[in-house]
């Protein structure tokens, strides 16, 4: 997803890194323009590594699916003390508990991200940090 940071706030309207033109030009039919706070923006930067970086580069690695990865790291990494807990249905009624990452604060999705890496190194798995803004205050 393509982000564009809003630099000022000027007359109650926002100055952009780029121009308003330039954002038009990323717009195609279906899609949408997601307006994002600071936090927001960073949780869904700390989503975006975990399910385009970390789980793909496991993967692809193992030659396991990406929801082997998913489920091992949720298992291995803390992920039932720091994850969100949906219940869902299935199709004959019966209540099922998942892990999410979807809805996550920043302290819980940092802490889990540190876990994923710890993991990593402690096995010798080819993931490394993630990009240093995704630590920013």
């Amino acid at each position: 997803m393509k982000t564009f940071k809003i630099v000022d706030i000027i007359d109650d309207a926002p100055t952009l890194e780029v121009h308003v033109s330039e954002i038009w030009k990323h717009c195609r039919e279906g899609g949408c323009i997601q307006v994002l706070s600071p936090l927001e923006h960073h949780t869904a930067r700390q989503r975006a590594w975990i399910k385009g970086v970390a789980l793909p580069t496991l993967a692809n690695w193992s030659g396991d699916s990406v929801e082997y990865w998913d489920l091992y790291l949720k298992k291995h990494c803390h992920g039932f003390d720091l994850l969100k807990r949906d219940t869902i249905l299935t199709d004959n009624g019966t209540p099922l508990t998942r892990l999410t990452i979807v809805g996550v604060g920043k302290k819980n999705l940092t802490q889990y991200i540190e876990e994923i890496v710890s993991h990593c190194i402690e096995h010798d798995f080819p993931l490394g940090p993630p990009d240093p803004d995704l630590r920013r205050k």
